[in-house]
């Protein structure tokens, strides 16, 4: 394990905080009440990545999310992201 320097904590906590606070945001857009996801944060691995903590979420909230993205077009063709191509390793 290495210790990551100040500055790339910094990039990597405001890269984790961005995307923390678009998914707040987007589920404020699905009219979810503020209570429902506040334990959404921004996190920094000892290596320096930027991750974003969910925790725990009422069954009820994470219903309305499955609903809305399996209502998603399909964007593999898309050049987008996909949940394949995401890291899920440290």
């Amino acid at each position: 394990m290495t210790d990551v320097g100040l500055p790339q904590w910094h990039e990597s906590y405001a890269s984790a905080m961005a995307a923390s606070d678009g998914l707040k945001g987007a589920l404020a857009r699905l009219g979810l009440p503020e209570r429902s996801y506040r334990s959404i944060r921004p996190a920094v691995t000892s290596t320096g990545r930027p991750y974003v903590y969910v925790g725990i979420l009422n069954a009820g909230v994470v219903e309305v999310i499955t609903a809305v993205l399996l209502h998603l077009p399909d964007q593999d063709n898309t050049g987008s992201r996909t949940a394949d191509s995401a890291s899920t390793t440290d």
